[in-house]
């Protein structure tokens, strides 16, 4: 199923399961918020007084370890969290020398390398980012596969220096998405002839443009597969923003009970579609898919009523009526939300929260500002 072949196997247990089988189920992205709450069907008053019989006694659950050990009871200790951070700073490290990568690539790909002028520009990542979601979509993939392919997309180019020529991102980026295939759905074979048609398109698209392509030949193919396999040590299976999302939706869903599912599963649509939309235009060299996680999680809480807006605000950084209006701007809600917890439990969520996603406050506020500055900028430039 799409949840277990997002952890790793040895994590693969019933408590994730519960959340991931909700989370395929299609929520309606414009339903609204008073379907979404914990308890589908109570009134607003009685799901506060719920929340204030579960987690009223939250700080006292919190000294005796017990939300600790349910999360790591879970398929998403902490454990795998430190797996995840490395491999994600391994993706983000020290950068291979790019002459030893450019060897195995195609000879026509490899001498539009380095080109001078022809370095991969946020204009020209749009359309390969665009190209990736089509092709992902065609493909079958699973949504997160989206996130997954622009994540190494911005990774490989970063890695090489910044000298991968435009030239080159048709092969590269059909490449990416033939290699997530081989991962996601190793039984079936790879559609080489839908894959060679788009690189074939965006190459057309090129010299339409006035610039010069490099011809994509299905044998070529292997090349730029072997390219990129190189340049990430053979290891394409790290983290991206989906896979942290649903990470942390699943760890507060096994600290909860339960209690908060419906919710989650809505904050996680929710931030599947926003990640997209943001992944367009941004790219995660400049907000990472760990810190971006967190972020999107925060915010969503806030919409969804769990968490209060005033919680997340770096005093020191920003005024409350600048914070209210930044946070409408994130694409989240169009009404500032009222948190449903009772004023004496929203602490105590905080903590947990912390908890949930092994880190302190303060970073998550951090993480919030920068991701709501960002998506400003993002929906202002349309």
């Amino acid at each position: 199923s799409m949840a277990h072949s997002s952890v790793d196997p040895a994590f693969a247990g019933n408590g994730f399961s519960n959340f991931g089988n909700i989370y395929e189920v299609d929520i309606d992205a414009e339903e609204e918020l008073d379907e979404v709450l914990p308890l589908t069907g109570c009134s607003t008053v009685a799901v506060a007084a719920l929340l204030t019989a579960t987690v009223g006694s939250l700080e006292e659950h919190l000294a005796r370890a017990a939300v600790q050990d349910t999360i790591d009871a879970s398929c998403f200790p902490n454990e795998l969290l430190a797996i995840w951070c490395v491999r994600e700073d391994r993706a983000h490290g020290p950068h291979v020398d790019a002459g030893l990568i450019a060897v195995p690539m195609p000879p026509d790909a490899a001498a539009s390398i380095g080109n001078s002028g022809r370095h991969v520009t946020e204009d020209a990542r749009g359309p390969a980012v665009w190209l990736i979601s089509q092709l992902t979509e065609h493909m079958g993939l699973p949504s997160r596969a989206f996130a997954q392919a622009v994540t190494m997309l911005d990774i490989y180019c970063a890695r090489m220096h910044g000298a991968i020529g435009i030239e080159a991102l048709p092969g590269t980026c059909v490449a990416i998405c033939s290699l997530i295939h081989k991962t996601e759905v190793p039984s079936e074979p790879v559609d080489g002839r839908l894959l060679q048609s788009a690189a074939t398109w965006w190459s057309k698209c090129l010299e339409t443009s006035g610039r010069d392509a490099v011809p994509i030949a299905l044998k070529q193919l292997r090349d730029y597969e072997e390219s990129i396999l190189k340049t990430f040590q053979w290891q394409i299976n790290f983290p991206n923003v989906e896979s942290w999302m649903l990470a942390f939706c699943g760890r507060l869903d096994a600290a909860s009970g339960g209690v908060f599912r419906r919710s989650l599963t809505w904050v996680m649509h929710q931030g599947v579609v926003l990640a997209k939309v943001i992944l367009q235009r941004v790219s995660v060299m400049e907000l990472r898919s760990h810190r971006f996680a967190c972020a999107l999680c925060v915010l969503g809480l806030v919409a969804a009523r769990l968490l209060p807006l005033s919680a997340l605000r770096p005093d020191r950084e920003i005024g409350i009526v600048e914070w209210e209006r930044l946070y409408l701007q994130t694409g989240w809600v169009k009404e500032l939300p009222t948190c449903v917890l009772p004023e004496q439990s929203q602490d105590g969520f905080g903590k947990l929260m912390e908890i949930v996603m092994n880190s302190r406050l303060s970073a998550l506020r951090r993480d919030a500002l920068l991701l709501a500055t960002i998506t400003q900028r993002v929906f202002t430039q349309g």
